[in-house]
């Protein structure tokens, strides 16, 4: 997941109005509602560098999670980023400057 600018993705998803976002991304193949409202609660939880660290690692912050929730933690992350995919919302990352 680090080949993608997760700071760009994380900024677009923190500040476009949730209605619009609920309208590009829910379609239940795979993003639904449940994966959206789970989304909103990584994103409103931190920052960016937080928000990539869940996405690096496949996990989340401390949030209370319902049961609905609970029963697509194992595959959100995947079903998440297919869909950021298929709605070209992802872009590379910037090559990182190696230090001399």
């Amino acid at each position: 997941m680090s080949d993608y600018d997760l700071a760009g993705l994380f900024e677009f998803l923190a500040h476009t109005p949730e209605q619009g976002l609920r309208k590009m991304l829910v379609d239940n193949k795979p993003m639904t509602d449940v994966h959206f409202g789970l989304l909103l609660k990584v994103v409103r939880a931190g920052g960016a560098a937080e928000f990539a660290e869940h996405v690096e690692k496949n996990d989340f912050p401390k949030v209370k999670l319902g049961p609905a929730e609970q029963k697509l933690k194992e595959k959100f992350w995947g079903d998440c980023f297919q869909t950021f995919q298929n709605r070209g919302l992802l872009n590379p990352a910037l090559p990182q400057k190696i230090a001399a």
